[in-house]
């Protein structure tokens, strides 16, 4: 199983000019809180479109190969974790875990089945 980051960090960057004695301006940060649960809320509130897209993302980050995810179904908890059954126009299905810091736990389903996470077949 492999693990990816969903959300996206921005950074922002200061260039400083060469040869010049300004002192560089201050920079005042905000430290804002996110709930943990927030990346999983989110993708819960989300119509399926969206869903599909940032589950596609999350396929993509993980190295699988899923062109589209066409469908996506919400496939209860695991690990403490909501947990989402990915199904790709090529006909595979996904399974992928958000944890509550936004990292993503994605398998087959051949390789959830095997590592007894989903039931049936």
């Amino acid at each position: 199983m492999r693990h990816i980051v969903v959300a996206a960090i921005g950074a922002v960057g200061m260039i400083a000019s060469s040869g010049c004695n300004r002192k560089a301006p201050e920079q005042h940060a905000t430290q804002v809180q996110v709930p943990e649960s927030d990346y999983q809320v989110r993708l819960l509130d989300m119509p399926e479109g969206g869903r599909n897209a940032v589950l596609h993302r999350a396929l993509q980050d993980a190295g699988r190969d899923c062109q589209n995810v066409d469908s996506s179904a919400f496939k209860g908890m695991m690990k403490g974790s909501p947990t989402w059954l990915a199904h790709c126009h090529d006909g595979s299905d996904w399974v992928i875990i958000i944890g509550s810091s936004g990292i993503a736990e994605v398998a087959s389903r051949q390789e959830a089945l095997q590592a007894g996470m989903l039931a049936g077949k």
